[in-house]
């Protein structure tokens, strides 16, 4: 299993950017010599659930403040950027950092962000599509080309440079979880990242559908790569790490909250919402507790097909010696204790045999 971080830096009570971010960035330091593969970085815009609005720039800071450490974004939102342009920050970038950018790409799920420019979600999925295939042009043609798409047109030949680093580009990871997406993930070699919040059972449904679309594409079945977003606390004992549940319950209701655009002035109203989680099945879906009992959540998420953790730990306003402490024990004892954890090699045997019996 590979382990990283994933960050959207959320401020609940809009303290200062800089300080805040310089946090995240200090913790992001400190993964990377306790043993930490990688950071995710996403991208929120206008409110307090998560002052993450340039994550390119954001990106390249933290890569010449890091040696080793793989940054990506989790995910850059494709319908709200101008494809051409984009294409060209993400190559400047990855030669900047040294080929070490993962390009996690996105449609987008909220109205609200994606409303202060100009954008609706009825078009996402169309613009989504048409920039990623101008992404992979720009980054691969060597000769000009032009593009005519319902939203993404480019009529007069163009080349990009400088072409990315990496080769043919940097590697592509996908946020979603729809059978949709598991489809495109599998058709273009994507990573696909999906939630821990759906629970055990989902995630290993989501896997089930990554290998059926491997399967009908006669592609390999075997080896697959699944990651799972996981809210993650550590502490010496279960009792000191669930005393941090109160910021997690901020961050998933200050989400439900921007779901219904419910903003003040950039301000997320984080209210109790019917349906929330009742607190056992909410526990059993965070990654919280000691050591011992953080690393058995991961082998279980292992036994259902994840293989890339991105372990979001700065949420709900979070203090950072207390993140910090968590962080020091994944590197310590958590991380070394799952280096050699594998889904179960006849894990995409069986899921494909249920999918084909199933009635």
């Amino acid at each position: 299993m590979q382990f990283g971080l994933f960050y959207e830096w959320p401020n609940p009570t809009l303290r200062n950017w800089k300080l805040l971010f310089e946090e995240g960035v200090e913790q992001i330091q400190y993964s990377e010599a306790l043993g930490f593969d990688y950071c995710l970085i996403a991208e929120h815009h206008f409110t307090n659930y998560g002052n993450s609005p340039a994550p390119l720039m954001q990106a390249l800071y933290i890569g010449q403040r890091t040696k080793r450490l793989r940054i990506g974004t989790a995910a850059v939102i494709l319908p709200v950027w101008q494809p051409l342009r984009l294409a060209e920050e993400i190559a400047v970038l990855d030669n900047l950092i040294e080929g070490r950018f993962m390009c996690g790409v996105g449609r987008g799920y909220q109205a609200y962000e994606m409303a202060g420019f100009g954008g609706d979600l009825g078009a996402s999925r169309q613009k989504f599509h048409e920039t990623l295939d101008v992404l992979l042009k720009a980054w691969t043609h060597e000769e000009s080309f032009t593009y005519e798409g319902e939203y993404v047109k480019i009529p007069t030949p163009v080349t990009v440079f400088p072409k990315p680093l990496q080769k043919p580009h940097p590697p592509l990871w996908l946020a979603g979880t729809s059978a949709e997406s598991m489809q495109l993930a599998a058709r273009m070699d994507m990573l696909p990242l999906s939630s821990s919040m759906m629970g055990m059972a989902g995630v290993r449904a989501q896997f089930g559908a990554l290998v059926r679309a491997h399967a009908d594409l006669g592609k390999p079945i075997h080896n697959l790569r699944l990651g799972l977003q996981c809210v993650t606390h550590v502490a010496p004992t279960d009792e000191e790490a669930y005393a941090a549940l109160p910021y997690a319950r901020w961050q998933h209701r200050a989400q439900r909250g921007l779901n219904r655009q419910d903003v003040t002035n950039g301000r997320v109203d984080a209210r109790p919402y019917e349906g929330e989680l009742e607190e056992a099945t909410y526990r059993d879906r965070l990654f919280f507790g000691s050591p011992a009992t953080v690393i058995a959540k991961f082998k279980r998420a292992a036994s259902v097909g994840a293989t890339h953790i991105s372990n979001w730990m700065m949420f709900g306003g979070i203090e950072h010696d207390k993140l910090m402490r968590s962080i020091r024990l994944m590197g310590e004892e958590v991380i070394p204790a799952l280096r050699d954890v594998h889904p179960p090699a006849d894990l995409p045997d069986e899921l494909l045999h249920e999918t084909a019996t199933r009635p």
